[in-house]
């Protein structure tokens, strides 16, 4: 009788933080990969900015060069920006998979 009147929420909140942990798992490596691509892009286009820089350096457009170069400090800016994002999607993996863990290890050990 008492076992009606207590509620259960307790296993199934550990149930499903653990089965959430998967899809949030796949999700932060998504976000990752995507800023990985990201960051090849932009630096394709740093290296198409130092290549039209020495063309119009060699045509004499100077004023043409230094533009070029200032887009290439932009470029180096946002990939400098997606690297730190990067460091913060490993660190939030690391921490995801390492909570993980535990309540596996936790739930193992009151089981056996």
């Amino acid at each position: 009788m008492l076992k009606k009147l207590l509620p259960k929420t307790k296993s199934k909140k550990k149930k499903d933080a653990t089965s959430s942990a998967i899809p949030t798992l796949d999700r932060l490596h998504e976000t990752l990969e995507m800023l990985e691509k990201k960051e090849r892009f932009l630096q394709k286009k740093c290296s198409a900015e130092i290549e039209k820089a020495k063309d119009y350096t060699k045509s004499k457009n100077k004023n043409a060069a230094i533009q070029c170069l200032k887009k290439k400090k932009l470029y180096e800016t946002q990939i400098e920006q997606l690297s730190n994002f990067q460091l913060r999607v490993h660190d939030q993996i690391i921490m995801l998979e390492s909570a993980k863990a535990t309540t596996d290890t936790v739930g193992a050990l009151r089981s056996g």
